[in-house]
């Protein structure tokens, strides 16, 4: 569960010291999060409403903004815009003026507002109140988790709940782009590239859980404010890149199947099977590719690998490049994760250059293509 949802219960004691402690009883606030996330946290009851603290609406994925006097805070976020004012029984919810059902009031610099109204307004719904022990239930509350990017005069919005991707013009109107599949968790980033002929290239990364062990990849190739072609693939404890263009090939990996796509048209141009080149079931990078080859690595082994594209012949590079040392290194090692670090630099000629991030050692290691 998101630790952001947990709020101390210790700090009851220490709300009892304020000003309004007089006014004021300590108590708990239960809640239950649509899809299942469960937690507790402090809350007080003051003229027999029971206040909950507002960061609830910030941990639901609400972003906060305070007015110059620090009086109204608004949340806002995908789909949801909140404005409460210390002291005043009105507030604003979705566009419309409407009861908060209290008055909001500020401890400790933490803003407390009517859990009812917190509830409702995350679509939850109120269970139960415990006058005797004092906890207010409630379930069902969403989750307005988004992450957004600005290219070309555009935003891009992720609802990370949905995985619905939007567009929003330079007019202010929005619409939905595409479906990413799946639900995004923690840390999104977006890489816009503009392809030579005119075509975005866009890739929605998500790196998520503890620590942060998967990278999903959401890639999309949008000509004329439409998605033609796209792909996605997820990998656990590994963190490279998927290379996005060779040369005037636009490429889009699913991990097992990958797909080179004319820039301009969007056409697909060669499908080629990553399991039967890499010989594992599993899912690979693409990690360099030119006319004449193909590097890719095996998510669960983690050897790069050379394929010959002209001949087909193989080469796990590790063995080619490092010494002894560094060969047992690679194939014994899992931290970070499992099978060598080299990186692929650039090519020169008939040369691929590489380093080894292992070694740190400076010296750049050479392949050569026609086998001298």
């Amino acid at each position: 569960m998101d630790k952001r949802w947990l709020l101390a219960p210790i700090l009851v004691a220490s709300l009892l010291a304020a000003p309004v402690a007089n006014a004021a009883l300590p108590a708990y606030f239960t809640f239950i999060m649509d899809g299942g996330g469960k937690g507790t946290s402090a809350a007080l009851v003051k003229d027999g409403i029971t206040y909950v603290s507002a960061s609830h609406w910030e941990a639901a994925g609400l972003k906060v903004v305070w007015d110059k006097s620090h009086q109204r805070a608004e949340f806002t976020g995908w789909g949801k815009k909140i404005a409460v004012r210390i002291g005043s029984k009105q507030g604003v919810l979705d566009g419309k003026l409407v009861s908060v059902e209290g008055v909001p009031f500020e401890i400790n610099g933490q803003l407390y507002v009517p859990a009812r109204f917190l509830v409702n307004s995350l679509g939850g719904t109120t269970v139960s109140w415990d006058a005797t022990k004092r906890i207010y239930t409630a379930t069902g509350l969403l989750n307005y988790a988004s992450a957004s990017a600005q290219f070309a005069g555009s935003t891009y919005t992720v609802d990370k709940k949905t995985g619905g991707l939007y567009l929003t013009d330079s007019a202010g109107q929005t619409r939905l782009l595409t479906n990413l599949g799946s639900q995004l968790f923690d840390a999104v980033q977006f890489d816009f590239q503009k392809t030579p002929k005119g075509l975005i290239y866009l890739t929605v990364t998500d790196v998520y859980g503890e620590p942060h062990i998967n990278n999903k990849w959401y890639t999309m190739i949008i000509k004329d404010g439409m998605v033609i072609r796209h792909a996605s693939v997820g990998y656990h404890l590994r963190y490279g890149d998927n290379v996005k263009i060779a040369g005037d090939q636009l490429l889009l990996t699913n991990g097992k199947i990958l797909r080179l796509i004319e820039d301009g048209t969007g056409n697909v141009t060669e499908t080629i099977n990553l399991n039967t080149l890499g010989g594992n079931s599993g899912n690979y990078l693409v990690e360099g590719m030119d006319e004449d080859f193909l590097l890719i690595r095996s998510n669960q082994q983690g050897f790069l690998m050379m394929i010959d594209r002209k001949t087909g012949a193989k080469t796990l590079l590790y063995k080619a490049l490092l010494d002894v040392e560094q060969q047992k290194y690679a194939e014994t090692n899992d931290l970070p994760f499992f099978g060598d670090n080299l990186k692929f630099l650039k090519r020169e000629g008939d040369a691929l250059l590489f380093n080894n991030e292992y070694a740190k050692d400076g010296k750049v290691y050479k392949l050569m293509l026609d086998g001298s």
